[in-house]
């Protein structure tokens, strides 16, 4: 008899019209899942039911638990969802499962969609170990069938469709010119990084420690690649211990496109950045055997390249140690979030 797998779902919002509309979509999916709403707002502003078992939570919250380095979790952003994160993990499950409150279930509707992440990381990543010296034909030596290698896939990076993940220069080209949109089931290569996106992902709770999305919005002056960031430094660490990074299905249907004019600003002051701080990490000796070691030795290579005036790399990197920090407490503290469901439940505490 197969266990079905815990899972815990992260969702970040501001919009309580839309989050009501998420959850009247989903709940076919999420009943008797437990949901942790971060409500991008000082306190909370509105109330929540569905049949999941919601605990949501504020600034408020954030700044109790985490006291004088609250400012680690960036606020007006999705970056928020990183305190969601934080908190799942805590949960002991099998699987974090974190959605942009704009993304509906696909065209299938909604079931079997967590069961679709929880498949793609059982089933594992899978990589060409053997590369043929011609073409046409295969030479001596090469083997007949085992030409492949397996292993442990820690994170399923799902795809969205109708509003695809551009960037804000994209955007305004696709405007003119169209092109056709593929949404292929692969293993990232050991050694290649990707775009990760944060609107549809599952991760193991192993690699939460290297889950974090970076110092972004209005108070760090950088915006929008939280997410890449994350997947390029998760991406570092995966291949260094010899996991696997999964891409493509499920997907979601994105409902909701940001403003271009809006998305350009943010991005212009991250984009020549993003040039050179994938560099930073490839570069990177990673001799540690835990994701936590790794992700201190990365936030160390990054101190080391920021220049003098280069503040927000420093707090980057300063933010990284503390965020790694948490997941280091032998005893967590116990707590009474807000959880309101369509049933009375007692709020459970967190060991």
């Amino acid at each position: 008899m197969t266990t079905e797998p815990k899972i815990v779902l992260v969702v970040p919002t501001v919009r309580q019209e839309c989050m009501r509309q998420f959850l009247d979509a989903w709940e076919p999916e999420f009943a008797g899942h437990e949901l942790i709403v971060v409500e991008d707002n000082p306190e909370r502003t509105f109330d929540l039911r569905s049949s999941a078992e919601i605990r949501h939570y504020c600034w408020a919250d954030i700044d109790r638990e985490l006291a004088g380095n609250r400012w680690i979790v960036p606020r007006r952003t999705d970056c928020v969802r990183s305190f969601g994160y934080w908190l799942a993990w805590q949960r002991k499950p099998d699987m974090i499962v974190t959605l942009d409150d704009d993304c509906m279930p696909p065209a299938s509707g909604p079931k079997g969609f967590l069961k679709a992440h929880w498949q793609r990381l059982e089933q594992g990543g899978s990589a060409d170990a053997w590369v043929s010296s011609t073409t046409g034909t295969i030479p001596r030596g090469v083997p007949y069938h085992a030409r492949q290698r397996h292993s442990r896939c820690v994170i399923n990076h799902g795809l969205w469709t109708n509003v695809i993940d551009y960037d804000a220069i994209t955007q305004l080209a696709q405007s003119r010119t169209a092109t056709p949109v593929g949404f292929p089931d692969q293993t990232i290569p050991r050694g290649a990084f990707y775009p990760m996106c944060g609107m549809n992902l599952a991760f193991r709770p192993e690699i939460a420690p290297a889950m974090y999305f970076l110092l972004m919005g209005k108070d760090w002056g950088v915006d929008r690649f939280g997410d890449i960031w994350c997947g390029l430094l998760s991406k570092r660490i995966c291949d260094h211990l010899g996991w696997s990074v999964n891409s493509g299905s499920p997907t979601v249907h994105h409902a909701r496109a940001s403003n271009v004019w809006a998305n350009l600003r943010k991005e212009a002051t991250g984009m020549e950045r993003n040039e050179t701080l994938w560099r930073i990490v490839d570069d990177t000796v990673l001799t540690a055997t835990t994701v936590t070691g790794c992700y201190r030795q990365l936030a160390d290579a990054l101190a080391r390249a920021a220049a003098k005036d280069d503040e927000w790399l420093q707090k980057v990197a300063a933010a990284m140690h503390l965020w790694t920090d948490l997941f280091t407490i032998v005893e967590l503290p116990s707590r009474a979030p807000q959880m309101t469901c369509n049933r009375q439940m007692e709020p459970e505490a967190v060991r």
